[in-house]
């Protein structure tokens, strides 16, 4: 992949990952009892990592989960992922003379595609959660 495509998927795939900690923020907020626009407001600051626990944690609280265990598996791991594309995957070949031709570069275009492919599907999902969840539970 040439450096432009990785600059689109890059930016792509974090716009993924802040589209799916909005979803579950509003997700998590609507399944609160009370003022979801209040809730909002109470967990603005919190961690994708941090929101996912708390979303887990209160799905599971009536013992019928909106989102499957293999689903939260899949969150948790996300987690991880948006931390290295958000905080080092330039610097893990951006240093090394033509990076565009290094096995470095090769690699993290290979993991980047596939990072992407899967919160780009993730993401789908968890708007069309978010949209039925809050749709049919208004306050």
């Amino acid at each position: 992949m040439n450096f432009e495509e990785y600059k689109i998927l890059h930016s792509e795939t974090i716009m993924y990952y802040q589209i799916i900690e909005h979803d579950i923020k509003y997700i998590y907020s609507f399944m609160l009892k009370g003022d979801a626009k209040e809730h909002l407001d109470m967990i603005e600051k919190k961690t994708l990592g941090q929101m996912v626990k708390m979303l887990k944690e209160l799905d599971n609280s009536d013992g019928k989960p909106l989102i499957s265990p293999g689903d939260y598996n899949f969150l948790s791991q996300i987690c991880e992922n948006r931390n290295l594309w958000a905080h080092s995957c330039y610097t893990e070949f951006v240093y090394i003379d033509n990076f565009r031709y290094s096995d470095e570069y090769n690699r993290q275009s290979e993991k980047l595609r596939k990072d992407h492919d899967r919160v780009e599907r993730a993401s789908g999902i968890l708007e069309k959660i978010r949209i039925d969840y809050c749709s049919t539970h208004r306050r």
